[in-house]
């Protein structure tokens, strides 16, 4: 399994765990929001923050994805 592949799985866990959602919650809404591209295209940069950052920096991707969406 590659490196950026067991991220996305590390930050669906934090990400689920922070909001009490179940991981299959959390893939889809990753998934609709193109979360997973958003990580891959900046996994250099990403993966050495600290979780929190990452977190808050996914939760503004999934609300401009959603103002996208309307």
């Amino acid at each position: 399994m590659k490196n950026v592949e067991k991220y996305k799985i590390y930050l669906i866990e934090q990400y689920r765990v922070k909001n009490n959602l179940t991981g299959r919650v959390v893939y889809n809404l990753f998934k609709n929001c193109n979360i997973f591209e958003y990580i891959e295209t900046t996994f250099e940069a990403i993966h050495t923050l600290d979780a929190a950052e990452v977190l808050s920096d996914i939760e503004v991707e999934i609300k401009k994805a959603a103002k996208q969406q309307d």
